[in-house]
């Protein structure tokens, strides 16, 4: 049985119950950084088990990303487009699989963002295209954002965190 919820829970009353009366209150920065710590760890504790399907959801995110790009750019024969249908295939059939791990999901997650990114820079594209392919880009990512909106709400940085969806709707 996996206790990393508890143990993430144990660290945090630790901290705050014997280290944190230690800490000298004169210390600004320690005095900071504490509470930041203290509430990172709640907030780890209540999404441990939510990262693979994160991370899972995210890669869907990229993949629905790079199909757009590619159907927006008319031409294979640049060596970014090359890559990012490599990379594509690549990451389809890993968030297929049931056995890919969740490191190796961030791992191309990052690595389909990156090939995306080369794309929309590629300066060898046509304006039009160029143009095309960053607003497609934008459009996408609305969902993505929304996303880390809601995963990252208990922090309390949203004006209106009751307009959010849940993190459920999105996995």
């Amino acid at each position: 049985m996996d206790h990393s919820r508890n143990t993430l829970g144990a660290l945090r009353k630790s901290l705050l119950d014997s280290v944190a009366p230690a800490v000298d209150r004169a210390d600004p920065l320690a005095s900071e950084q504490l509470p930041l710590v203290a509430d990172y760890l709640e907030f780890l504790r209540t999404r441990i088990y939510r990262i693979h399907e994160r991370s899972r959801f995210e890669l869907g995110e990229y993949l629905r990303m790079a199909d757009g790009v590619l159907a927006r750019v008319p031409t294979r024969s640049i060596p970014a487009i090359g890559e990012l249908t490599k990379h594509t295939d690549t990451a389809r059939s890993a968030r297929e699989s049931a056995s890919t791990g969740t490191t190796e999901l961030i791992e191309l997650g990052a690595t389909l963002a990156a090939a995306i990114s080369t794309v929309v820079q590629d300066e060898s594209l046509p304006d039009d295209v160029r143009l095309a392919v960053g607003k497609w880009v934008t459009e996408a990512s609305r969902n993505l954002l929304a996303f880390e909106r809601s995963w990252y709400a208990p922090f309390g940085f949203e004006a209106a965190p009751e307009q959010l969806r849940s993190i459920d709707e999105f996995l």
